[in-house]
């Protein structure tokens, strides 16, 4: 289980690190009249694809976050029911016993023959 902590303090790392990159990321510049149109087409394409791909590792970051999130959460509920199962088979034993009568400390021990 600690295992599953790391790798999801490694994954909120990498998820902040998307997320700063993202915001870095600056807007693509406004055309310039004296500048030929493919250029600035270049240019916000260049964004879109830098933008693109942030976006793509954060979603990643944020799925495999989600799906480590799950397992932690069935391994939970997992063990929740097998704790609830103890605690029943522990109660139907302790219902099901019977009072022990308690030996009599008092009884005599046989004697041991002597040697002849």
């Amino acid at each position: 289980m600690s295992g599953l902590g790391k790798n999801l303090t490694e994954l909120k790392l990498r998820i902040q690190r998307a997320q700063d990159d993202l915001g870095k990321l600056s807007a693509p510049e406004q055309p310039l009249p004296e500048v030929i149109n493919m250029t600035n087409l270049l240019r916000s394409n260049e964004y879109l694809a830098k933008s693109d791909e942030r976006k793509t590792a954060l979603i990643s970051a944020y799925a495999e976050y989600s799906t480590n999130l799950e397992q932690i959460v069935k391994s939970l509920l997992s063990i929740q029911a097998d704790l609830r199962d103890i605690v029943k088979a522990e109660a139907s034993i302790i219902g099901s016993q019977k009072p022990i009568k308690k030996a009599n400390k008092n009884r005599k021990k046989p004697r041991k023959k002597a040697k002849k």
